[in-house]
């Protein structure tokens, strides 16, 4: 007896329920302009001075740093007793057969790394890779931070001009 009115009540409840929620009027959602000069706005941005003063800190900063994230070549990588000094026998070839471009030897214990290349996109890199392999067929990309300059599309711009006059 108890269990079909603890039924009895949970059904009452449940068709009460059902009954008793409010339907949304799509028109409170949905709203159309009532003329053109509704849909014009201008968006107007409210930020603490906190905020505006930490982004021109990070301005700066990105303008003072000297490099970003981009492409090298890796020439060799090499350890042992002489790794250093054949590294460095081979920094100087490269500076002598290869014109304007940059060599860095970068040390990660126990290795000695030659890298040559300062190349914004892998496209790049792999373009000059095609150039040096009959050379160093051993040669591969490797991401790393590059010494490119912020200004670059302004000394692209410039060369471009110079070029055409």
């Amino acid at each position: 007896m108890i269990r079909t009115l603890y039924i009895v009540v949970l059904l009452v409840f449940i068709v009460n329920s059902s009954f008793s929620q409010e339907k949304i009027d799509s028109n409170f959602i949905y709203t159309v302009a009532i003329a053109p000069n509704d849909t014009l706005g201008a968006i107007a941005i409210f930020q603490e001075e906190n905020i505006q003063s930490l982004l021109e800190k990070k301005i700066k900063v990105n303008e003072a740093r000297p490099y970003q994230f981009g492409y090298r070549l890796q020439i060799m990588s090499l350890t042992g007793a002489n790794s250093r000094d054949d590294v460095n026998m081979e920094k100087a070839k490269i500076l002598m057969k290869y014109d304007n471009v940059e060599v860095y030897i970068v040390y990660n214990s126990p290795y000695f790394k030659l890298r040559i290349g300062d190349f914004r996109t892998e496209l790049e890199a792999v373009h000059y890779l095609q150039a040096i392999t009959k050379d160093y067929p051993q040669a591969f990309v490797v991401k790393d931070k590059v010494n490119i300059p912020y200004d670059i599309e302004k000394q692209k711009s410039k060369q471009s001009v110079e070029g055409n006059e």
